[in-house]
């Protein structure tokens, strides 16, 4: 196994080198006797202090001209990925788009754009004095809010331009979204090359690194698009750059990116000189070492660590779409949305959007609540959908611990949203502050109160339901939803055939510990239910419940 980088990096962080030249930080020394110490500690640690170095040259290896371990990481990156060159990048895909897009235009020269793609593509297309036309973005439906290119219109601008003499020089395709759209590469870069042999392609894949390494997830990828294409015409001409932010999908530090490049020797030399341009001179070595350690994993574990990523996606999406204590969730995606292959483009299963409106929230307090009440981020929110990237450092326990945490929620807003919508009130229902019940069981719920409660709730006022006293629990105003329960890792353990039942086992002591809030919440909600007065919105239920 080798890591010819990450082993270079480490082997000067081992050593004890005083420096002349600058980052006072390494090896912790500027801190050595502050006060400050300990917190510098806390974060960083002592081994990301000695592996935060400012050697180049011969000492380490020169960024823009490598010739010792850097040189050979990338080597075995570009042999990984199937690229003809592969550069490094510690500052970003941003950065990477911009490098490349010099690289592949001259000023003058006309370009067609996919209109969904990332904002460094735009706002480098605005400063190279070329000419843009933007192909136009297809929304999903009016069931799903995900937008992606229209990329049979794309084409069709792609060939007429070449039918009127006037071909387009490049294209830039964005071909992984954010919200789990993939793009059917094999035929939209077949057509390209058809109709203009000489033209030059971006591929933005961002958000698809690893997906080279699993068979179901391979067939769609650039570099391996190109490869198909380069077996049945071998002279092919396509000069075809791939961007990857290796730290979205791959065990990469932040801001770690791959640029890889299909092309000549001239277009490998404009990469690096585009890079010399736009990249910083003050590399991080600690995010090139984890991009040589991150192709390694990947080789040698990656099928196995992306199975298990597309085996929970699914257990998740069943879960949802059986459970009755996950009713109020309705995942989005591969139920039947992209399933046109006119379209050119379908689902990545690894991602799973969930429409959460039954719930009566808005998908921001949902987000919120998430991080702040159950320490699980979910980082995207689009119209009343949330978007959960099932990624490899996502596991059994992890799983175990939304699922526990969904019910939750469920059980605490879905029965405050159901008093609301009765039409006579079974709860007394409770603006706090200042405490005082604006409804009392058997009262009607007239469009006066209902607008009165949307005011508090805009004041900041938190809304809880307080079941009547009088009805015993197991009458109709306290059932509770039936069905199976809940998801545990021995039904995990069915759905995912190939792990382990040592690793389940280990998942199930994780999660209880590591989901402390959501359990603790669930244990009130228990012991609560068990009084004469049983409380359907625990302490914490937002203003917009």
């Amino acid at each position: 196994m080798i890591t010819p980088l990450a082993d270079a990096v480490l082997a000067v962080a081992r050593r004890d080198i005083a420096t002349f030249h600058a980052l006072p930080l390494s090896h912790g020394r500027s801190i050595r006797d502050s006060r400050m110490r300990e917190t510098y500690e806390a974060l960083f640690g002592a081994a990301q202090l000695a592996a935060d170095v400012s050697y180049s040259g011969t000492m380490l290896d020169s960024f823009f001209r490598p010739r010792g371990p850097l040189r050979e990481a990338q080597r075995l990156a570009a042999r990984s990925f199937g690229a003809d060159a592969t550069f490094f990048l510690s500052a970003g895909t941003s950065t990477a788009n911009r490098v490349a897009l010099t690289a592949l235009t001259q000023p003058g020269s006309r370009v067609l754009a996919d209109r969904s793609c990332h904002q460094s593509v735009h706002f480098a297309l605005n400063s190279l004095g070329v000419t843009v036309s933007y192909a136009p973005m297809q929304y999903c439906c009016d069931a799903c809010p995900r937008t992606y290119a229209d990329l049979p219109r794309l084409l069709e601008m792609f060939r007429a331009a070449a039918v009127e003499g006037r071909p387009y020089d490049t294209v830039v395709l964005s071909a992984v979204s954010y919200d789990g759209v993939r793009y059917d590469l094999p035929t939209v870069l077949a057509e390209l090359a058809a109709v203009h042999p000489g033209v030059s392609v971006l591929v933005d894949e961002a958000w698809g690194a690893a997906h080279r390494f699993h068979p179901r997830l391979r067939p769609l990828t650039a570099l391996h698009a190109v490869e198909t294409l380069r077996s049945g015409d071998p002279r092919l001409d396509l000069n075809v750059a791939v961007t990857h932010s290796a730290h979205k999908s791959m065990s990469a530090l932040r801001q770690g990116s791959y640029l890889h490049l299909i092309g000549d020797a001239e277009a490998r030399e404009r990469t690096a000189q585009a890079l010399f341009q736009h990249h910083t001179t003050s590399p991080s070595w600690p995010v090139l070492a984890s991009l040589d350690l991150a192709r390694l994993q990947a080789e040698t574990e990656g099928e196995m660590l992306l199975g298990r990523s597309l085996a929970l996606a699914r257990t998740l999406r069943v879960e949802l779409a059986t459970d009755p204590r996950l009713s109020a969730y309705r995942p989005l995606g591969p139920d039947g949305h992209l399933t046109d292959p006119g379209q050119l483009v379908s689902d990545d299963p690894t991602r799973v959007l969930v429409d959460i409106s039954a719930l009566g929230i808005t998908a921001a307090d949902f987000r919120r609540m998430l991080f702040d009440e159950y320490a699980l981020y979910v980082a995207r929110e689009s119209g009343d959908a949330v978007l959960f990237h099932i990624h490899i450092g996502v596991d059994e326990a992890t799983l175990l611990r939304l699922l526990d945490a969904l019910r939750t929620i469920q059980r605490t807003y879905r029965s405050a949203s159901a008093a609301l919508a009765a039409g006579t009130s079974e709860h007394f229902i409770i603006a706090y502050p200042p405490g005082i019940p604006i409804t009392v069981p058997g009262e009607k719920l007239c469009e006066r109160t209902l607008s009165q409660i949307d005011s508090l709730r805009s004041s900041g006022c938190e809304i809880y339901t307080l079941r009547n006293p009088a009805v015993p629990a197991g009458e109709p105003a306290a059932r509770a939803v039936t069905g199976p329960p809940p998801v545990t890792a021995d039904r995990l353990a069915a759905g995912l055939t190939a792990l382990t039942s040592e690793r389940l086992a280990g998942a199930a002591a994780a999660i209880s510990a590591a989901a402390t809030t959501a359990a603790t919440v669930t244990a009130a909600a228990t012991t609560t239910s068990t009084s004469s007065t049983t409380a359907t919105a625990t302490a914490g239920v937002s203003a917009s419940g």
